[in-house]
């Protein structure tokens, strides 16, 4: 097995390249995309998040989500 050390500039591009590739498109979206589609506010959102409620991604000071994701877990809390 290879370990190699990445620095988190790294991570961030490698993160980025995979979200960007047409082959792989998990549909990772921001908060406001996120609040919009669920019909709820970004406090709301927020609270969820804290909660554990909805899944996220934390890159760095920037929080993702994966909506398909998002979507299984929402529908498994109702």
């Amino acid at each position: 097995m290879n370990n190699k050390t990445f620095t988190l500039d790294e991570i961030k591009e490698i993160v980025n390249q995979i979200v960007t590739t047409t082959t792989f498109n998990p549909e990772i979206i921001d908060e406001n995309e996120l609040s919009k589609r669920l019909n709820i506010t970004k406090v709301t959102l927020g609270k969820y998040r804290k909660e554990g409620t909805i899944p996220y991604i934390r890159i760095g000071g920037t929080i993702r989500y994966n909506y398909p994701k998002v979507i299984k877990e929402w529908n498994n809390k109702k």
